[in-house]
């Protein structure tokens, strides 16, 4: 800032305080006027009251976040009001009318903010972007965190094409501020560009590992296993952030599948993983559960998730990308060289003892089934959009185990049912010590006793001479709408053999409260594509298409515009006190800041002045 000479006797110092104190109006001002208007008011006062002590810049401003109290305050009412109504159904000039009434407000707020870094959280909660659709609020209520990051908006791929931690903090702190959002706003967060190239990157580390992936962990380290996600994106972050931690050298993860469906956020799961598995190849393991497959995606909530937030012109391309991805998957892993993991579980044997198989030869069947090796498990060909009926990959999907002896086709249609003596056999002949699986969660136990009813994210099933077996599930609360009260568990593997794990709890996070993809109506989705995605295999699928499930779609149409209809008319008197509280702000905007620019001229003009002799003592201060 400029030197600027102040010159004139105490009453002229105490006129100058009285301008800025009762007739200029602050708020129009640039920041570098307004430090310049602080730093003479406190000169003046200086002056006045005889103070000897140098004037800083903390002087002004201090004394900044003190003048301008009064009117944040009525900003901050006005950010209040808002936080209380809901802005979902208005026309076009009404929302833009709003838009620019918390324009203002915010605009206010923001000058103290500059001195005042309490309000920091307080504008980070309320700002809403501007210009954007007033849906841009939040489910239940009240605003979401805006931070810093989503300046960046949209996202975009990194420049050297390498995912960095920032980038994957960046990933997450985004979806999360989105997910609260209407979903058709998504591909204005993450474009599809950025998506083909994530899943790409992925999918070409993925492609390149076996079928069994062996982990030979560092002896300082810990492996955690998760289970089922399904879509609850809020659950895997609040597992990263309050839990079990982020990816390290140090901290190995594996995912044991079913990162989609049913939740309403399975792509921003998946994309995470994703990223993560790119950034660190060697840390993060994804393997395939039976969602990730084309048939149940079409049925579950996925393939509908992608129409809502990539529209008619981009979800198929998305879609594909995904199953692309999908058929990349790794199905098991071994750990330490001692613990089996895999979504659905044991499989049967699909050559005879004498028969290698091989791409392109025909399978010998056996007549009886038994357990199948890891030999003909490395040979099978994963790289499908879908699984086959009593096949090797089906049962590694959707086996189950059971505590009745012996090896039997699932009553599912796919994968098998084993015994106790199964899990004896596969850990003995491969030398294991642990199998831990996923793929069934509270639903599938309905009826169980407590030790296996899923309610506590995790049951042992088997316990055999040479090891256990237990069923692993993360997602609490499951499913998203009207689930059971159950919570997720995820399992600690330590040194030094890691084989022993210790299954901790994950509570339900805190999220939207929407209903799943699959009681949605798509407007902008053909009927007959709509339809057409919906054909399915499998019995259970079949469920999803039923009548039930119709006539929920159309009870809760039903609701949903009776609800919106009140809220319609409930809010319009809360709008109206909104314009009428910000009028202050809009009015004589012009004339306000000429009138300000005139004070300051005129306050400069005074501090120029030459010397009067009035007989009484006069000062010469100088402003830095």
């Amino acid at each position: 800032m400029d030197l600027l000479p102040l010159i004139g006797d105490v009453d002229e110092f105490k006129e100058i305080m009285g301008i800025i104190n009762k007739e200029m109006d602050l708020v129009s001002l640039s920041d570098e006027n307004l430090r310049r208007v602080f730093m003479i008011f406190e000169i003046a006062g200086g002056v006045v009251n005889g103070r000897t002590k140098q004037v800083t810049e903390a002087d002004a401003e201090q004394l900044w976040c003190s003048s301008v109290d009064g009117v944040v305050a009525v900003a901050k009412q006005v950010i209040d009001y808002a936080c209380e109504m809901n802005f979902q159904d208005l026309d076009g000039p009404l929302k833009q009318a709003v838009v620019e009434i918390l324009r203002s407000a915010c605009n206010i707020v923001s000058k103290q903010r500059v001195f005042d870094s309490s309000l920091q959280g307080l504008l980070e909660e309320l700002q809403v972007e501007v210009g954007s659709t007033m849906r841009e609020r939040l489910v239940g209520g009240k605003l979401e965190n805006l931070t810093k990051e989503q300046d960046t908006l949209p996202l975009s791929w990194p420049r050297n094409g390498r995912i960095s931690l920032e980038w994957i903090q960046l990933l997450i702190s985004t979806f999360k501020w989105s997910s609260w959002k209407d979903p058709k706003e998504f591909r204005n967060v993450m474009p599809v560009t950025v998506v083909k190239k994530l899943i790409s990157a992925a999918s070409k580390i993925m492609r390149e590992e076996r079928n069994c992936v062996k982990l030979r962990v560092r002896e300082d380290s810990e492996v955690i296993v998760v289970g089922d996600i399904l879509g609850q994106f809020h659950d895997l972050v609040a597992l990263f952030e309050e839990n079990a931690g982020f990816p390290s050298d140090h901290r190995y993860f594996v995912f044991n599948g079913n990162y989609v469906d049913k939740g309403s956020w399975g792509l921003e799961v998946l994309l995470v993983l994703l990223a993560w598995k790119v950034l660190m190849p060697h840390r993060v393991y994804l393997l395939r559960g039976n969602h990730e497959t084309k048939n149940c995606t079409l049925a579950y909530g996925f393939w509908a998730e992608l129409c809502t937030k990539f529209g008619k012109k981009d979800c198929k391309l998305v879609f594909d990308k995904c199953l692309e991805c999908f058929r990349t998957l790794p199905l098991a892993t071994i750990i330490a060289q001692g613990v089996y993991t895999t979504h659905g579980g044991l499989f049967r044997r699909t050559c005879s003892a004498s028969t290698q198989c091989s791409t392109g030869e025909k399978r010998q069947k056996l007549d009886t089934l038994s357990l199948g090796s890891l030999r003909e498990f490395a040979k099978v060909n994963r790289f499908l959009e879908d699984v086959p009926e009593n096949d090797l990959l089906s049962d590694v999907l959707w086996s189950d185990p059971s505590s009745e002896a012996g090896l039997r086709e699932n009553t599912k249609k796919f994968g098998l049912l084993w015994g106790p003596d199964c899990t004896e056999e596969f850990l003995k002949e491969n030398h294991l010590k642990l199998i831990i699986r996923s793929h069934e969660g509270p639903d599938a136990r309905t009826g169980a006793d407590d030790a296996r009813n899923m309610l506590n994210g995790y049951s042992k099933d088997h316990d055999t001479v040479s090891g256990e077996l237990y069923t692993l599930f993360t997602a609490p609360n499951y499913p998203q709408v009207d689930g059971f009260d159950n919570v997720g568990a995820y399992a600690v593997l330590k040194p030094p053999l890691f084989d022993s794990p210790l299954f901790l709890q994950l509570k339900a996070a805190e999220k939207p409260e929407v209903p799943p993809y699959d009681v949605f109506i798509y407007e902008d989705m053909d009927s007959d594509e709509g339809e057409d995605s919906r054909l399915t295999d499998s019995d259970e699928e079949q469920d999803m298409v039923s009548r039930d499930a119709v006539g929920k779609k159309d009870s809760t149409l039903m609701v949903t515009k009776v609800e919106l209809n009140k809220k319609i008319q409930d809010q319009a008197e809360k709008i109206k006190q909104l314009e009428s509280t910000v009028e202050l702000f809009l009015k004589d905007r012009d004339d306000r800041s000429r009138r300000m620019e005139e004070m300051l001229s005129t306050l400069l003009q005074q501090s120029s002045r030459k010397k009067r002799g009035r007989g009484k003592e006069n000062f010469t201060v100088w402003l830095a």
